[in-house]
């Protein structure tokens, strides 16, 4: 470009400095055109030939002096809504491009031939009501005006684009980004150059899924521009297969929203709001650790450069520079590309690159809030003037009466040509393809943008437009390309790697050998139990009760291997079973062996604690009927559990912690447990209180019997010891089971162990000594040997008396089957001795008929007959005095 040119730019920027530009400017520039654009004007262009103006437009060069110039163009006026201040002031960056664009327009060959616009700019602060109140000013105050550019922040576009439409006036916005103006039938004369903060939605799903980022967070700020957009997204991230963690919106401080956001572990955060609460929520970010290689911020994309460096009074933050560009660094964002990628000039004759050129001459470089967006700004006064221009040739195709320059408030058909030429314009702008869909929101290019050393730089543009059938495309940049903090793109959230806890088999094998030795010992003592039952000293230890002692024993140590079959080893379904009859065997087993042992300590108790000193024989039967009572509240308490809320496989999360491998994966050790969903402590209570009581009152009974050897009751000592063991052990293991649920394997083998070594022990000690003492006699009269210097009522009573109970009481409980074989045998003898009496009857009847005969014996002493007899009866079992002669 020549230096002549630039020279030009500048001058006629100077002129748009001081407010005193032409028809490109407000109603003083209208009455005072300068010579400069009378030269260079459309107004000689039937007379001129086409050349590039120092404006880069092609344009007349005049072959005649300015005598010739023919007569003033038709103006047509056009509303401004520019935001030159308040909460968005990017009317500062679009209204020079605005104007730029008129310019161009009005020198430009076939575009409004005859015709003028001219721009009435108002400054409406970002503030619906100033803006809808300079509106009815414009509207009120002449000359008529043929349409409305702007506004830029949507808090004015949308109360303006309702009220302009029932002027019959066509509004078009530079920059404007709400989804609610989408809503046509509110907004019925309404268009946009800006893509719309839901267009942009699209863009950012694809983003996520490039990246394979499914768990992302959002948080907004209570403004329709962002709360709309975020809603929509929303709503629509299920159906691209995106979860979301959390939706946070905020008015003022958004510490709770960004802490709510930590809470949920969020690290893929997009985020919509304005710049003033954008510095806001980083720099909480920043004091929360969320930023740095395993966040990533997606954001709003329109806002000032080097935003974060500002200050803001009504927004102030407490972080530093440094820490606000530690905060920000690496940040994407998604929004409109305001620039054509194409080399190619556009409908205006002139590219992207230099549209930039002239923008930044005019501003001289000024970077104003809203210069990222000044293309759209230039191709919404393009727009206007090719439907304006457009609909000049619908008037001829329809011999429509009425010209431009005709049209009034009240005129519906010519607002309905304007309708329809706007919603079908196309062309090739310097912000790139510019098209208009059914609600008349902008179909175009949007750009990915990424901060990088405090600089956004764009990295992707994304591809969503009308002319390819709205195929959308994502396309990354060679140069510059995404710069990411750590090895790459970071993980959408703390991986979590489910970490089954199982047994280790190696303690599951040794310890189900143990079970399995056990089982064997058992059976052994079983099978000389059964084999010896007939010995006296076998059968005075009640060999029926030890039959149940053992068979408990026996299921305490099938437990052992049915707890240590988890879902490691066997499916959930196996496990599921082997769960629940592992409860019914522990629970079996321990009310079988313990309450024998009980109930045989409970007769020793009741015999040694009988004050009434009163005999008494409590039968084995009896014994065995205590231990069933034990069984059947076992069997109701499990049957009931059972049918109201069985147990099911349960996973249950301990606690977690980060792999030290990887930093981004967190490691949740799951237990697999069978429990009840509702009610298992109400079972699993009611059974250890119940065993808890039968345990106590087992230890006390040990205790009160504690010096008691009984001979006859061979095995009381060991039971007493046996009890005591059990008590003991279950005190200790019962409260480790709970502590240590979480350490499986530290679980599993404590309780195995004091399951092992409780029933061992109990077993050895009833079992060894009928073994080593099975042919040991014991001799009447001896069946009681203890010594109680200390017990009134065994001293009361007499040990001759105690020693008759207990042999009773012995005898009668272990003898039974022995009393019930003699009975047969004292039948017979009693028969035998019915018969000798008798014939012993019918012998003496004889011998009295015999006459009596006295004869002297040894000494001379007479004795008869019937002294004889009588001494032989005395002999015999009849009650006659023994008389000897």
């Amino acid at each position: 470009m020549s230096i002549l040119r630039i020279l030009v730019y500048f001058c006629w920027a100077g002129s748009i400095a001081r407010g005193s530009s032409t028809n490109i400017t407000d109603d003083e520039g209208v009455q005072n055109k300068t010579h400069f654009l009378q030269i260079s004007g459309t107004e000689n262009k039937r007379r001129h030939k086409t050349t590039k103006d120092d404006f880069g437009v092609e344009s007349a060069t005049s072959m005649t002096s300015t005598a010739d110039l023919i007569p003033a163009k038709k103006q047509l006026h056009i509303i401004g809504l520019f935001d030159l201040s308040g909460q968005w002031p990017g009317g500062k960056g679009q209204l020079p491009a605005v104007r730029l664009g008129i310019h161009h327009v009005n020198h430009h060959e076939g575009i409004l031939d005859g015709y003028e616009l001219v721009l009435h700019n108002n400054d409406t602060a970002c503030d619906g009501g100033l803006g809808t109140k300079v509106l009815f000013e414009q509207l009120h105050t002449p000359p008529t005006k043929i349409m409305v550019i702007g506004a830029g922040c949507s808090s004015v576009t949308q109360p303006t684009a309702q009220t302009s439409q029932y002027w019959n006036l066509i509004q078009l916005s530079y920059s404007s980004a709400s989804p609610a103006l989408s809503d046509r039938d509110k907004y019925q004369k309404f268009f946009r150059v800006f893509p719309p903060e839901s267009t942009m939605n699209p863009a950012k799903f694809d983003l996520l899924k490039f990246f394979g980022w499914k768990k992302v967070a959002t948080i907004h700020e209570t403004q329709d521009l962002f709360s709309l957009a975020t809603t929509e997204f929303v709503k629509d991230a299920k159906k691209h297969g995106i979860e979301i963690q959390t939706a946070e919106s905020f008015a003022a401080d958004p510490l709770q929203s960004v802490m709510n956001i930590k809470k949920k572990k969020a690290r893929i955060i997009v985020g919509n709001f304005y710049e003033n609460k954008a510095r806001l929520v980083f720099c909480h970010a920043y004091k929360l650790g969320m930023y740095g290689e395993r966040y990533v911020w997606i954001i709003t994309g329109f806002f000032t450069p080097n935003w974060w460096r500002l200050t803001d009074h009504n927004d102030a933050h407490n972080c530093t520079e440094e820490e606000m560009r530690k905060a920000t660094e690496g940040y994407l964002t998604v929004d409109g590309l305001p620039r054509s990628t194409s080399k190619t000039p556009g409908v205006s004759g002139i590219t992207s690159d230099e549209f930039l050129d002239l923008y930044r001459a005019i501003t001289r470089d000024a970077k104003e809030t809203g210069y990222q967006e000044a293309p759209y700004g230039y191709d919404a006064a393009w727009a206007a003037a090719l439907m304006l221009n457009t609909s000049i040739r619908y008037f001829k195709a329809y011999n429509y009466s009425r010209s431009l320059e005709d049209f009034t408030y009240s005129d519906d058909k010519m607002a309905s040509i304007f309708f329809t030429v706007m919603n079908n314009t196309r062309f090739q702008g310097v912000s790139g393809p510019v098209a208009f869909n059914e609600n008349g929101d902008r179909l175009g290019l949007l750009q990915i943008e990424q901060n990088q050393n405090g600089k956004e730089s764009m990295v992707g543009i994304y591809y969503n437009d009308r002319e390819h059938d709205n195929i959308t495309r994502l396309e990354w940049l060679t140069s510059p390309q995404i710069i990411w903090q750590g090895d790459g793109p970071p993980v959408d959230s703390e991986r979590e790697l489910i970490l089954p806890m199982v047994l280790s088999l190696s303690l599951f094998l040794i310890m189900s050998a143990f079970s399995g030795v056990g089982i064997v010992i058992a059976l052994g003592f079983l099978i000389f139990n059964i084999r010896f039952r007939n010995q006296r000293y076998i059968k005075m230890s009640s060999p029926n009760l030890n039959n149940l002692i053992l068979l408990g024993a026996m299921l305490s140590y099938v437990s052992v291997i049915f707890s240590g079959l988890d879902p490691g080893l066997v499916n959930e379904l196996a496990y599921s079973i082997l769960c629940k009859l592992n409860t019914w065997c522990l629970s079996l087993g321990f009310s079988l062996a313990f309450g024998a042992m009980f109930s045989k300590t409970w007769r020793v108790h009741k015999i040694f604690t009988n004050k009434k000193m009163q005999r008494m024989v409590i039968k084995d039967y009896q014994l065995m009927v205590l231990v069933a009572a034990f069984v059947l509240i076992d069997m109701s308490l499990l049957a009931a559990w059972e049918f109201v809320d069985p147990p099911v496989v349960i996973r249950v999360n301990r606690t977690t912690y980060i792999n030290p491998i990887d930093a981004d994966e967190v490691i949740i050790p799951q237990m697999i447990v069978c429990e009840s969903e509702t009610k298992h402590w109400h079972f699993a209570g009611a059974l250890y209180a119940y065993k808890g009581l039968l345990l106590i009152f087992g230890a006390f009974l040990a205790w009160e019997t504690r010096k008691v050897s009984v001979p006859a009751l061979n095995d009381s000592k060991y039971i007493g010891l046996s009890v005591y063991n059990i008590v003991v052990l279950c005190a200790i293991g019962v409260p480790i089971a709970f502590v240590m649920k979480s350490e499986l394997d530290l679980c599993y083998v404590l309780t195995s162990a004091l399951i092992f070594f409780a029933t061992t022990l109990t077993i050895c000690l009833v079992f060894i000594p009928k073994i080593r003492n099975r042919n040991f006699t014991i001799q009447q009269g001896t069946m009681l040997c203890s010594t109680f210097t200390n017990n009134e009522n065994f001293i009361r009573r007499g040990l001759p008396e105690i020693t008759k109970d207990i042999e009773s009481t012995a005898l009668v409980a272990t003898e039974k089957q022995e009393v019930e074989g003699l009975k047969g045998q004292v039948d017979s003898l009693q028969k035998e001795l019915a018969k000798f009496k008798q014939l012993y009857e019918n012998t003496f009847k004889e011998l009295k008929l015999l006459k009596p005969e006295s004869k002297v014996i040894g000494n001379g002493t007479a004795c008869s007959s019937t002294d004889r007899l009588s001494g032989s009866e005395s002999a015999s079992t009849l009650d006659v005095p023994d008389v000897s002669c």
